[in-house]
């Protein structure tokens, strides 16, 4: 009987992953299946699969990762009942240069809380923003999508990061240097292809339920236009302080280790180990500390952690199960041989496997998860394509295929908000979807020729 090449394993058994999650089985579920299923294809014998997996499932680095993805959807959600992210919002209105730039930067803001389906929170405001409707629904729904997730790529709160630097191994300070570049391209792109300057000047937005004669920034609870500048940017740095508090702690307490940590003489995985997760654990205790002590107390995290932070749980679990299984079943790297006999450059599947997960499962964690086992095998250290540039590839190429993806909660629900379908704000943002993918070609290209 003629032996299946990897290359065609890992594509059945991707194909099949996928397709169950499409008709909704768990993502988890279908990732650690999938992973059983081509691992004892490969010769792996069932204790081996059940002793590997089980030891990937509680190994210190996934129980600290699971405890972190429940304490930062906690945070998100006492963020959204303190009322503090609404604050922040609608003070942001006040302190904008422009109502167009609001209007961008509402939904990019509030993305850095990476809450399932966040785009409805930023939704409001977006349309708030344009109260006499100088743009069209389809426009208003495409920025309100488009900008929610521009942070996507290099904001160490989204779980696609964390599991992006825990499968690759980079920190995240390295992570977020590789990936910076998406942060303004897709910012600017935005502006221009989704949010083009009017032929004349926006009228000023009003918030959402207030009378249609007050002015853009007069929000309920925000610091109106007429207010002093001072004041104005007094009520958006109390909007932001919790966040502020998590990203400034982290930062702090990551540089101190960076400097003291060599000193402890700890072993190079307790030291990776505390180095990756300690910062932010401290950070979000921080930034809830402050929300503790707001107006709303404890009731700002009642019920915060509740069936979507399981189910992000169970698909964390599930995909680093996949994962382990792939890497010891030699998968990766023997798909990668066959390509390179097959004349076929890794750099193609590098982009296209991430690309193809991402419209799929419509999640970043999903492209992350079940494409990144694969591409590191395609590039290895040391190979001809260096590995820091084939992650930076693959990261632009899932994100493309998650954004253009009908089963994304965001696109679902900023759609119902506006009342649009679904191919009228693709349309809308396919034209800089597209400019983002040649940037990101070129910079990883450069990345190719720079790094070692």
């Amino acid at each position: 009987m003629p032996t299946v090449p990897a290359l065609a394993q890992v594509l059945i058994v991707f194909a099949l992953v996928v397709l169950a999650a499409a008709r909704k089985v768990h993502l988890g579920l279908s990732a650690a299946v999938g992973g059983v299923v081509l691992a004892l294809w490969r010769g792996l014998g069932p204790l081996e699969v059940v002793r590997v997996a089980l030891a990937e499932a509680l190994s210190p680095d996934t129980l600290l990762l699971v405890a972190l993805m429940a304490c930062i959807m906690a945070f998100s959600g006492a963020m959204k009942k303190s009322g503090a992210m609404e604050s922040f919002s609608k003070t942001l209105a006040a302190v904008s240069p422009s109502p167009r730039f609001a209007m961008a930067a509402a939904p990019l803001l509030i993305g850095t809380l990476p809450m399932p389906g966040g785009a409805i929170l930023s939704a409001p405001l977006v349309d708030a923003m344009d109260p006499s409707r100088e743009r069209s629904a389809a426009s208003l729904s495409a920025a309100n999508y488009w900008f929610r997730h521009g942070l996507e790529l290099a904001w160490p709160l989204y779980p696609a990061f964390i599991l992006t630097a825990s499968i690759t191994g980079l920190d995240a300070g390295r992570l977020i240097a590789l990936n910076l570049y998406a942060v303004p391209v897709l910012f600017c792109l935005g502006l221009v292809f989704i949010l083009p300057a009017p032929g004349r000047a926006l009228a000023k937005a009003v918030a959402p339920g207030a009378a249609p004669g007050e002015a853009h920034g007069e929000a309920h609870g925000a610091a109106p236009a007429t207010e002093p500048l001072r004041t104005r940017f007094a009520a958006f740095a109390a909007g932001i302080a919790p966040l502020a508090l998590v990203l400034g702690t982290y930062m702090a307490l990551g540089a101190l280790w960076g400097a003291i940590s060599p000193a402890l003489g700890l072993g190079p995985s307790l030291e990776a180990l505390v180095a990756r997760f300690a910062p932010i654990f401290l950070g979000l205790l921080a930034g809830s500390v402050y929300l503790l002590s707001g107006p709303t107390g404890r009731g700002a995290f009642k019920g915060s952690v509740g069936p979507a932070t399981l189910r992000l749980i169970a698909v964390i679990v599930g995909i680093r199960v996949f994962s382990v299984l792939l890497s010891t079943a030699g998968v990766a790297a023997a798909a990668a041989s066959e390509l390179a006999a097959a004349g076929i450059p890794s750099i193609a599947a590098v982009a296209a496997l991430p690309f193809v997960a991402g419209l799929v499962t419509g999640i970043g964690f999903g492209y992350v998860g079940l494409a990144f086992p694969i591409v590191l095998g395609l590039a290895p250290v040391g190979g001809p394509l260096p590995r820091e540039s084939a992650i930076v590839l693959a990261g632009a190429f899932g994100y493309a295929g998650m954004m253009l993806s009908p089963l994304h909660v965001c696109m679902v629900v900023s759609a119902e908000h506006f009342n649009v379908g679904l191919v009228s704000i693709i349309r809308r943002f396919a034209a800089p979807l597209a400019a983002f993918l040649a940037t990101a070609i070129a910079y990883a290209s450069v990345l190719a020729l720079w790094l070692p």
